[in-house]
């Protein structure tokens, strides 16, 4: 079904480039983004790099800054994933500034972590997801 738009807008963040801001107040707790819609997931690091050599050299820049690892399950195996839409420009908000965050570990989905005022940088902290780029 069509839903809802998303609660969000993007537009430039100073000293960070793309970000996306809050278009209405959202309250705490609020489902912010469903990943599972737009993540691409890889199995493995050849089929990601096969991917990213694929593109032209700015995009491929930009799927490496946007891709991460995470395991989909409390058992499953660690893959990689890149955002393909919008949600690629949420910025990192560190333990300090992140209003957003996944429901857990291996969720996708993100929700409000306190009331935001409308035109607020939506943020999250990076290191939800830790990225072993060795493995990659």
């Amino acid at each position: 079904s069509g839903g809802s738009p998303p609660p969000f807008y993007a537009k430039l963040s100073p000293g960070k480039g793309r970000g996306l801001f809050a278009s209405r107040e959202i309250n705490e707790g609020e489902l912010i983004h469903i990943g599972g819609k737009s993540a691409v997931t890889f199995p493995n690091g050849m089929s990601w790099r096969m991917f990213v050599f694929s593109l032209p050299r700015d995009l491929a820049c930009d799927i490496a800054m946007w891709s991460w690892t995470q395991s989909l399950s409390m058992e499953g195996e660690y893959q990689i994933l890149v955002d393909l839409n919008i949600a690629a420009f949420f910025n990192d908000g560190g333990d300090d500034h992140s209003n957003i965050k996944p429901q857990n570990s291996t969720s996708l989905n993100f929700y409000a972590i306190r009331d935001i005022k409308k035109d607020t940088e939506l943020m999250y902290d990076y290191h939800e997801y830790d990225t072993d780029w060795d493995e990659v």
